[in-house]
Order: structure tokens, then sequence, then C-alpha cells
């Protein structure tokens, strides 16, 4: 059976306290028996479950790096870094020196996924000035089928969007991934340089969240990911944290290492905190949200038709953007200073490492493969007369619950618990309070 998510249960640790179950945004947790079940269906890989569990029972599953590594001998193997790696480490440490330093952990080459972030603002300008010269002369109900624009880079939006805002997938920039379009270039300039066909790349992506892995497994728009394998941040910072204390000569590069590694211009490093995709396509009528919860309500609002005049959302789940990812280390805030940095560094780089550095024209855009399906998981039931019936059900179920909403039956609603009685995953009998209040009726 197919992998569908990163996120995924320890149910050896699991207590059945419910938690999870709240701040799931699309109701895809259950507790059942004492433990929790996660549908796969719903998950959207947000990993709110994994940031408020305190028993440490939901975590991300990514590759171990040996065993992969291990396993692509004798192809050339290559990291994709997102660019919140960057910011994980001490002032004194740019850059180069995480790159070098990612190469020691046996990668033969090494991008920066900047690179692919810079193609993809480059390009999705380009589409939002041509979508607006086109629709400039249009009827407001024409305009608002398209704008605001949305951005796709992060995966856990489109998902949320494919499940719960299906009139809003017209919305959506239909261009690949940063990380997908660095991934194509990786392989076009390898191929390129080393005069090797494609199947001999192996591309390792090091991720700041469980939502990009899911991402590679379970790729939205097209048939199969470039990536090959992924592991999360967190997997490698404390080997990347012995070998940085060992790099030496920060200000040069040997023959190896510059033909190695590539990293892009600030337009696209920007891109790893919230504002970097608007602050570098230099519009200005955006907005931009982060976090799940406000997240949903901008779409609820652009839902209603009730968001005018602006271009393009920059939407991010992780508060702060990457940075903010739950596979990373460092505190966003802290993390989000040290981008800028970064930043502001790229003139010595330039300076110092000019053949390094791989400009946005330099990336080609690569627009969706396939369209985006619909996902269907909140349905009753595909036949339209089966599903009103049960929505009556549902109403009438729902007015014999309590409605204090208190998740002791494992449900995160009673709304919910109404829809699972009706679907048979549940008893009206895992209402505790209702058979409390029973009981004490009879008494």
């Amino acid at each position: 059976m197919k992998k569908l998510h990163s996120v995924s249960l320890i149910g050896d640790l699991c207590v059945g306290c419910t938690n999870c179950i709240k701040g799931c945004p699309t109701q895809a947790i259950r507790v059942r028996g004492g433990k929790a079940t996660i549908y796969d269906i719903r998950c959207i890989d947000c990993a709110q479950c994994i940031r408020i569990c305190p028993y440490h029972a939901k975590i991300a599953v990514t590759d171990t790096l040996e065993e992969r590594l291990t396993a692509a001998s004798g192809k050339v193997k290559v990291a994709i870094v997102n660019p919140a790696l960057f910011t994980q480490f001490e002032n004194n440490v740019s850059r180069i020196d995480v790159l070098k330093a990612v190469r020691q952990l046996g990668f033969d080459y090494v991008f920066d996924e900047s690179i692919g972030y810079a193609g993809y603002v480059s390009a999705a300008r380009q589409m939002i000035s041509e979508k607006q010269e086109a629709l400039k002369d249009s009827p407001d109900d024409e305009v608002s089928e398209v704008f605001p624009m949305i951005s796709t880079t992060c995966p856990v939006v489109v998902r949320l969007i494919q499940m719960k805002y299906r009139a809003l997938i017209s919305h959506l920039v239909t261009l690949d991934s940063p990380m997908e379009l660095t991934a194509q270039h990786a392989i076009d300039y390898l191929c390129l340089k080393l005069q090797i066909p494609r199947t001999l790349i192996y591309i390792c992506y090091i991720s700041p969240c469980p939502a990009k892995v899911t991402a590679v497994i379970n790729p939205l728009w097209k048939k199969k990911s470039l990536i090959s394998t992924c592991v999360g941040i967190h997997d490698v910072y404390p080997q990347l944290r012995s070998l940085l204390d060992k790099v030496t000569n920060h200000d040069t590069l040997t023959h190896e290492e510059e033909r190695a590694i590539r990293i892009s211009e600030p337009i696209g490093l920007r891109c790893a905190a919230i504002g970097g995709e608007t602050a570098s396509m230099g519009i200005e009528n955006y907005l931009m949200v982060d976090g799940i919860e406000n997240i949903i309500d901008i779409l609820e609002e652009i839902d209603r038709d009730n968001i005018k005049k602006i271009a393009y959302v920059e939407a991010t789940c992780c508060f702060g953007g990457c940075i903010g990812g739950p596979l990373t280390i460092m505190n966003r805030f802290t993390a989000s200073a040290k981008l800028r940095d970064h930043a502001h560094d790229f003139f010595l780089e330039k300076e110092l490492f000019p053949n390094q550095i791989v400009h946005e024209d330099d990336i080609i855009p690569q627009v969706w493969e396939l369209p985006l399906p619909e996902n269907h998981a909140m349905r009753l039931s595909e036949n339209i007369g089966e599903a009103m019936t049960k929505y009556e059900q549902i109403d009438e179920i729902l007015a014999t619950l309590p409605q204090l909403d208190c998740g002791a039956c494992g449900a995160p609603s009673c709304a919910a618990m109404a829809e699972d009685i009706v679907q048979g995953r549940a008893s009206i009998n895992n209402c505790i309070i209702r058979a409390k209040r029973k009981k004490l009726k009879e008494e």
C-alpha cells in the first residue's frame, strides 16, 4: 500500500488525551479505544498534532540519510537544502559554510533551494501580470474567479484548498514548487556537465517540515517527484553542528567544492520567511498570512468574495514561514534575523564565489504536469441524494447531543461525532455526557 503522509502516530506513546483532535484543522484525528487514529484521507500534514502532543506520540517520518546514501551507491548524490537550514547556526556561520558541511555528509553536489524559489517568484510575478492584463476590462465576477492568486509554495495550503475550499483551486498559482524547480535545474545542469543520464542522479531534500516530505512521496500535480529521498533538518543538525566546528578557510573553496556548490541570489533566499515571496516579487497589492487557523480565516473570506483588489496571497502553514517548520531547531524569530543577515551577506558572496551563483534567468519555470484533483474526503457520499439524507440524520443526532464539544467521545466536536455515527465510525453511546444525563434522569 502506498504511503500517503509523513505525519504518523506512535501508538505506544499515545495516552488518548484528545489534545490532538482539538488542534487538527481538518478533523482528521479521532481517539478510539484510548488511542488516537489519523484518517489519512483527511490529513494535510500541517503538523499541528506534532506541535501540540505533550507525549510526542505524533512524529514526522523521514528517511535515514546513511541508509539512503548507501542504497544510492554508484549514483551522483545531490543534496537540495531548504534555506531555513542556513538560519539554524551561529551568526558567524555563512551559507557557504553550511553547504560545505552538507557536502561532507556524503554528497557529490549541493544545491540551495533558493535557486528554485527565485525561479518561482519570477515566473509567478509574470503570471500575475499577464492575468491582470488579460482581465483588465472583464466584469468583477470573472476577475474574482482568478484573483487573488494564492501561492503554492506551501503544500499544506494547497492540500487544504483541495479538500475544504475546492472553489478556490482556480486561484492557485500553477507553477511547480521551488523544491522541484531546484531538482529540475540540478538534473539539467549535471546531465549536461557530466554527460550522464538522469537515472544516475540521486537527489536528497533536506526539509523543514513533514508537508514537503509528503509532497515528495505523494505529489499533487505531477506523476512522480524528481526527489529521491527526504531527511529532516533536525535529523542532520547534530552531524552538521560537528562538521561546522571543523570548517576552515571560510572565504575560499577547494576545487572540488567550487564544482559542487550552487547558491542563488537574495530573491530566493528571502522566501524561507513569511513576506519573502511578496518582497521578492515587488508587488504592492498583496496579503500575507501564516498559521493554519489564520489561513483558514483568509480562505473563508476569499471564498465569500470579501477580499477585493488583492493580487497575491502569500500563505504559509508554519508561523514565520519555513524557518518556523516543525523539523527545524532554531527559534523562528532568531532564524528570521539570521536569514536577513544571510541576504545582506550575498554581496560578499558574490565577490568571493561568483561561479557558484545561479541567477533567476537560469531557471526554467515548470507548470503543473497534471490538474489538481479535488479531495472529497469531507463529502458524506458521492451520491447527492444519499448525502442529503445523511445531512438530515446528522442534524437529528446533533440535536440529541450536549453541544459541549468536550472531546470526551474522541471526536473534536459534537457535529463531528454526529457525522461519525452516521458514517458508522462511532456509536451514540460514545457520548459520555449524554450517557450520564440519561442515567441521572433514570435515577
